[in-house]
């Protein structure tokens, strides 16, 4: 591979670089024309931390000093520096290492530095669905979607059962929390029914998504109406004043029974 020209260009990727939290992570960058780069300098490091890198390569070796303590042992060069290849490899990657990465690359006659950026995607919860009534009237239910823990912010999505995408009548909010994860919530008007049931959908991507179902009812406990309910009242207690009498009538009668049979004994003692 040929030597350092006197000046070069960097080729980085035109869009940001998304990667899971705790997962490994290649930024690219590559020298252009392509050459061999390992006698050259390269350091990668955050937008404001210049002197304290990500990684810095020098004198044909990875630097341990000075470097950033919070990607200690979890860089590397991808390898293919004799290729032009400058690319970094970051492992267990955290929320805390999204951002912006300038790639730089030092010759004895030249320096040329591109951004990187670098987004981090974590799965929220599973959504949470309710549903109440609807103030509107119409005989609507407000229907309701909750889900935390996104980053970046996701897409809500609300389908019926055939799958078809409802897009009128929704209100979507989304709160970010001290860490930078989202937290989405979404409201729906819709008809009641017994067995349609709604789906709603948060997602990042086809492959970090989540999604729950609901039927769109209210259950409500059936009311007693009032003439029927003193009807059963008034036959309750009659039956109950039935149950008294008689009861009271097999205690008179077992009482005298008793009494016949001592006297018989008496009688046949003596």
């Amino acid at each position: 591979m040929n030597s350092a020209p006197e000046t070069f260009t960097l080729t980085v990727p035109d869009g940001p670089t998304s990667t899971l939290s705790g997962s490994s992570v290649s930024l690219l960058c590559e020298v252009s024309p392509l050459f061999n780069a390992e006698p050259l300098e390269v350091r990668w490091y955050r937008s404001s931390n210049f002197h304290s890198p990500a990684l810095l390569y020098k004198d044909h070796k990875i630097q341990e000093a000075p470097v950033d303590p919070q990607y200690r042992g979890r860089v590397s060069l991808t390898g293919g520096l004799e290729r032009g290849n400058v690319s970094l490899r970051l492992e267990r990657v955290t929320l805390e290492d999204r951002g912006e990465y300038i790639c730089q690359v030092t010759s004895d006659q030249w320096y040329e530095k591109a951004s990187v950026f670098l987004t981090v995607n974590v799965t929220g919860s599973e959504p949470v669905l309710s549903v109440a009534e609807g103030r509107g009237g119409g005989g609507q239910v407000n229907v309701t979607c909750s889900s935390v823990g996104w980053s970046p912010q996701p897409k809500l999505t609300w389908r019926n059962k055939d799958g078809t995408e409802i897009r009128n009548g929704q209100e979507v909010l989304n709160t970010s929390d001290p860490q930078g994860l989202v937290s989405v919530s979404s409201w729906l008007l819709y008809a009641p029914s017994y067995s349609n049931w709604l789906s709603c959908t948060v997602s990042l991507s086809e492959e970090a998504k989540r999604e729950g179902r609901i039927l769109p009812h209210i259950y409500t406990a059936p009311t007693a109406v009032p003439g029927v309910f003193k009807e059963a009242f008034i036959v309750t207690l009659v039956l109950l004043v039935l149950f008294l009498i008689i009861g009271a009538l097999c205690s008179v009668i077992l009482y005298k029974q008793r009494g016949i049979w001592y006297s018989v004994i008496l009688v046949f003692v003596m």
